[in-house]
């Protein structure tokens, strides 16, 4: 599996190629608390990848810490074609 990208507040890491794809789209990073691009992870699973969910529990209530996307090796450069094609229809342009 290839690491596309850990998004978590205020600290998100991201592979350069998906970085700069996702620059070139124009959509705001960070509209929804200080997690860049959370908004489109129903585009990257459509477009391959896989999320793991980070969190922390404490008793009876947990903290979210982030989520993690992933592809397989096999399926990364379909996903590079994919994404940019779906967010070009949201966005009026390819990236």
């Amino acid at each position: 599996m290839t690491q596309l990208a850990r998004i978590s507040v205020g600290d998100s890491q991201y592979d350069d190629r998906l970085w700069k794809l996702l620059q070139e789209t124009g959509i705001e990073p960070e509209e929804f608390e200080d997690l860049e691009y959370f908004s489109l992870i129903p585009f990257f699973i459509i477009a391959g990848a896989s999320v793991e969910t980070h969190v922390r529990a404490h008793g009876d209530h947990f903290h979210f810490e982030g989520v993690t996307l992933t592809v397989p090796e096999e399926l990364e450069e379909m996903f590079f074609v994919v994404l940019p094609q779906m967010l070009g229809q949201v966005t009026d342009h390819e990236a």
